[in-house]
C-alpha cells in the first residue's frame, strides 16, 4: 500500500515537471523502509531520493503537502509554518482578527482588516497573518471546480477582501515618514510574501479536499515550469528558466558533436578507397568515407521587446548566443516601433551582461507600442542590403500591431531577399488574429510559424533552426 502511494507520488512529481527515474523510486522505497514513517523522517527520505536539484524543492514541498497531508485530512500548515512563529506573536491575535470580521467590540464595529494587516506586518506577527489569510479565503465563499485554472485571480480577490493594496500603500507611507531602514523593510516584504503564499496554499488545500485527485493533478500540471507560459513566470521561475536554457544549450552543443562523429561513417569515398587498396595489392581492406559537410545556417533575429514579449525575446537571445557556434553568424535586432541592431553588444561579453546592455542602450522604442509595419519598412530600407541571401530570418513577436498599418509589402520584400523567414509567436494560438493581432496578414510570407510560449515549445522550435 505504501509502495503504491510512493509510486503515485512519483507520477505526480513527473506531472509537475520533476524528472524521477526508476532508480530514484527504488532508493525512496528502500529509504522509507529504513527510516520508518515518522513524518519528518518520511519527508526527508523522499526529498533526498526523489529530487536532485534544489530548484525542485518548492514544488516537491507543495505536492508532498497536498498529496500526503491535505488528502489524508491532516492540517498541513501546522507542519509547515511553525518555524515562522514565536510565542510572543501569538498573544492577543484571535480577538483582533474577529474584530476585523465585524464581530468585535468598540464603536467602529471592528478594526479594519487593512489596519490589522499593517499591524501584523510591522510586528512580524505570522499568527495574525495566517488568520487574516483564512479570513480572506473565507470571504470568497464556495469555490467552484471550474475556478481552479484561475487560481491566481482568486488569490488577488482574496487579497482585495482584506485591503491588501491599501495596506501596502500605508506601509510605503510609513516607510518614508519614519525613515524605515532597508533591513526592516525587507522583513515587511517577507511578511507580505508569506501571506500571499499562504492564501494560495489555503485555496489549493480547499480544491484538493473538495475535488480530490483531479484537482491535485491539475495543480501539479499548472506548476510544471516547462509548460508554464513565459508571461506567468515569477522572479524565481525566471531565474530557473535561465538555468534550464543554459543546460539546454549545453545539450544541443553535445548533440551536434555526436552528429558530426557519426558522419564519419556515412557514404563511401570510392576514389580514396581504391587508392588505399593499391597498398594491399588491389584488395580494399579498409573503406574510406566521404567527409560530411555540416552546414551552419546564418541567423538574423528580429526581437519584439514590448511588454510581456520582452521576456521571451530575452530567453531566445540567451539560447541562440549560448549555442552560436552552431551558426556561421548571428545578427540580432531589437524593436518596438523602431529597430536597432544589438549584435555588437554580444561580442566578447557575458550573455547576461550583453542582454542587459542591449536592452538599456539600444534605440528601439519611441511610443512604447509595437508597430510591426514601421519596423519592417525601416529594416527593409536600412539593413536588408547588408543581409546575406543565404540567411534564415527569425521574427520573435506576437504580431500585435496596435491597429496600425501592416506594411506587408516590406515583409514580402524581406521574404524575397532571405532564404526563409520563421516566426516564433509566444502567445497561445487561439489568441492569434484577435483584436489587434494580425498574424494572418504576415504568416503567408513566413516559411513556418510556431507557437512558442513556454520552455517545452522553445525546445521544440530551436530544432527548426539547427
Amino acid at each position: 500500500m505504501l509502495d503504491e502511494k510512493i509510486l503515485e507520488f512519483a507520477r505526480l512529481l513527473r506531472k509537475g515537471g520533476i524528472g524521477v527515474s526508476f532508480t530514484q523510486i527504488a532508493d525512496a522505497l528502500r529509504s522509507v523502509a529504513l527510516v520508518g514513517l515518522a513524518w519528518d523522517d518520511f519527508y526527508t527520505a523522499l526529498r533526498c531520493t526523489l529530487i536532485k536539484e534544489q530548484a525542485d524543492r518548492p514544488l516537491f514541498d507543495k505536492l508532498f503537502r497536498l498529496f500526503f497531508l491535505t488528502q489524508s485530512g491532516q492540517n498541513a500548515h501546522d507542519n509547515l509554518h511553525l518555524e515562522e512563529e514565536t510565542a510572543g506573536q501569538m498573544q492577543g491575535t484571535p480577538e483582533l482578527v474577529q474584530s476585523a470580521d465585524g464581530k468585535g467590540m468598540g464603536r467602529g464595529g471592528g478594526a479594519s482588516p487593512y489596519l490589522l494587516l499593517v499591524k501584523a506586518v510591522r510586528e512580524g506577527n505570522y499568527s495574525m497573518l495566517r488568520q487574516l489569510g483564512e479570513m480572506a479565503v473565507k470571504g470568497l465563499g464556495e469555490l467552484e471546480r471550474g475556478s481552479l485554472p484561475k487560481l491566481d485571480d482568486l488569490v488577488v480577490q482574496a487579497k482585495v477582501a482584506i485591503g491588501w493594496y491599501q495596506a501596502v500603500n500605508r506601509l510605503e507611507r510609513i516607510r518614508i515618514q519614519e525613515g524605515i531602514g532597508a533591513v526592516v523593510y525587507a522583513k515587511w516584504m517577507a511578511c507580505l510574501d508569506f501571506l500571499d503564499g499562504y492564501i494560495k496554499e489555503l485555496l489549493e488545500d480547499i480544491f484538493v479536499k473538495k475535488y480530490g485527485k483531479d484537482a491535485l493533478e491539475e495543480i501539479a500540471a499548472a506548476a510544471n515550469i516547462r509548460e508554464k507560459e513565459f508571461y506567468r513566470l515569477d522572479n524565481l521561475e525566471i531565474q530557473e528558466i535561465r538555468k534550464r536554457i543554459t543546460r539546454l544549450a549545453r545539450k544541443l552543443a553535445s548533440k551536434y558533436t555526436r552528429r558530426y562523429r557519426r558522419a564519419k561513417y556515412g557514404k563511401i569515398d570510392l576514389r580514396r578507397t581504391v587508392r588505399q587498396a593499391l597498398i594491399t595489392a588491389g584488395t580494399p581492406m579498409r573503406l574510406k568515407y566521404r567527409r560530411k559537410v555540416v552546414s551552419k545556417p546564418e541567423i538574423v533575429l528580429l526581437c519584439d521587446v514590448s511588454g510581456s514579449v520582452a521576456l521571451f525575446s530575452e530567453f531566445m537571445l540567451q539560447l541562440v548566443y549560448t549555442i552560436q557556434n552552431r551558426f556561421s553568424a548571428v545578427r540580432s535586432f531589437l524593436f518596438v516601433d523602431l529597430i536597432d541592431e544589438v549584435t555588437d553588444y554580444f561580442k566578447n561579453k557575458d550573455i547576461k551582461e550583453a542582454i542587459e546592455e542591449a536592452f538599456s542602450k539600444a534605440r528601439y522604442s519611441y511610443s512604447g507600442f509595437s508597430d510591426y509595419g514601421k519596423v519592417f519598412s525601416i529594416f527593409a530600407r536600412r539593413y536588408l542590403s547588408g543581409i546575406p541571401r543565404s540567411c534564415t530570418l527569425i521574427i520573435l513577436g506576437d504580431a500585435r500591431n496596435n491597429y496600425r498599418s501592416d506594411e506587408k509589402e516590406f515583409l514580402k520584400e524581406i521574404q524575397e531577399h532571405v532564404r526563409k523567414i520563421l516566426w516564433f509567436n509566444p502567445q497561445p494560438r487561439e489568441q492569434w488574429n484577435k483584436e489587434d493581432s494580425i498574424m494572418r496578414v504576415y504568416s503567408p510570407f513566413c516559411y513556418q510559424v510556431f507557437e512558442c510560449g513556454n520552455l517545452r515549445q522553445m525546445e521544440d522550435v530551436i530544432e527548426a533552426i539547427l
